[in-house]
């Protein structure tokens, strides 16, 4: 069985971005602060250097637009996925913060600090100045590919194959040949690169701001915190002949599993080091989460996959949300973020 179409994970949607009707997607007017959490006159906390009112700016990919949640802000543009219910909009109730939030799924470096990732939408880095006073961002899982690798990682049982089409037993046996891993060897070059480009660029843009970078919680755990049976949840079953599929599944090969914590742990490490080479503060959470990643089966904090597809299986596609933060896994990372702003500007 093939894997058509993928849409969601941290990579651009499958299909050509287009609003309602079929239209080109383009840029909304304005970044209005809708309900779950508006902003008050009066906050829960307040910052010494950030007072209430104060302009913070959130940049980044899915994993800051809160890709998959309820609520959805259809900012910068319908097709985004950004959500009411992300990390910006919390940190901004919380702090009483004037937010522009221009997150957008499938966001990648080049879409921060220079391209326009859809019709009528600026980069990113335009959104800031010396008026804004407080940046956070979640970036470099895109320019890495390692969510849109991980969607086409879909096995049909712990020893696989995966069924995205290449007929193999995991995906690292595709992407490691002969010693030479496609994936790291992209992280430790391009990705590296475009990550301390970007941190640079937005320190210049807004040299008046504090500037938070959140790392990526674990989406694929570490040794000590996978089970000794594995983590294999089937994608897949009896009733997805009718088009019925399991829920919060975790369909990867133990191989898989294990090579895709490495590249995850790679990233992590690039992040953190372009972060202290541009005096950023960065809150590394995956080291954090190993515990509550999409494995875990008690309170994790990422989702794990949903599909959604035709009876006969020649469509198939992974439900919005699908290996991204759930309203738990948003709702600590907005505590990790608060806490390092706080620190910074309390």
């Amino acid at each position: 069985m093939a894997l058509v179409s993928v849409v969601g994970a941290l990579l651009p949607v499958a299909v050509a971005p287009a609003g309602p009707g079929g239209t080109p997607a383009s840029a909304a007017p304005s970044w209005p602060m809708p309900q779950p959490f508006p902003v008050t006159s009066d906050p829960p906390d307040r910052l010494a250097d950030v007072p209430p009112g104060s302009e913070y700016v959130a940049l980044g990919d899915s994993y800051s637009a809160g890709y998959g949640l309820a609520d959805p802000t259809h900012l910068p543009t319908n097709v985004c996925g950004q959500s009411a219910r992300d990390y910006p909009h919390r940190i901004a109730q919380r702090f009483g913060l004037e937010l522009t939030d221009v997150t957008c799924a499938g966001a990648t470096s080049d879409d921060v600090t220079s391209g326009s990732q859809f019709a009528g939408v600026p980069p990113q880095i335009e959104a800031l100045s010396s008026a804004t006073r407080l940046v956070t961002l979640t970036i470099g899982g895109n320019d890495a590919d390692l969510f849109g690798t991980a969607a086409s990682c879909l096995a049909l049982s712990a020893n696989g194959p995966v069924f995205s089409g290449r007929d193999a037993a995991s995906c690292e046996s595709t992407l490691v040949r002969d010693g030479e891993d496609e994936l790291g060897t992209k992280i430790a070059s391009r990705v590296a690169l475009g990550v301390a480009d970007t941190l640079a660029q937005v320190t210049a843009a807004a040299p008046n701001a504090v500037v938070v970078f959140l790392g990526y919680p674990a989406i694929f755990p570490d040794a000590e915190h996978t089970p000794a049976k594995g983590c294999f949840r089937s994608a897949v079953d009896l009733g997805s002949l009718a088009g019925s599929f399991p829920t919060n599944s975790y369909p990867f090969t133990d191989t898989d599993v294990e090579y895709l914590h490495g590249v995850q742990e790679q990233l992590n490490a690039v992040s953190a080091a372009a972060a202290r080479a541009a005096d950023v503060r960065f809150v590394d959470v995956f080291s954090r989460t190993q515990a509550r990643s999409a494995c875990a089966t008690e309170r994790p904090y990422v989702a794990g996959v949903s599909l959604d597809g035709t009876g006969n299986l020649q469509r198939i596609d992974l439900e919005p949300g699908a290996l991204h933060p759930n309203e738990r896994g948003v709702a600590y990372l907005t505590d990790q973020v608060a806490d390092a702003v706080e620190d910074l500007a309390g």
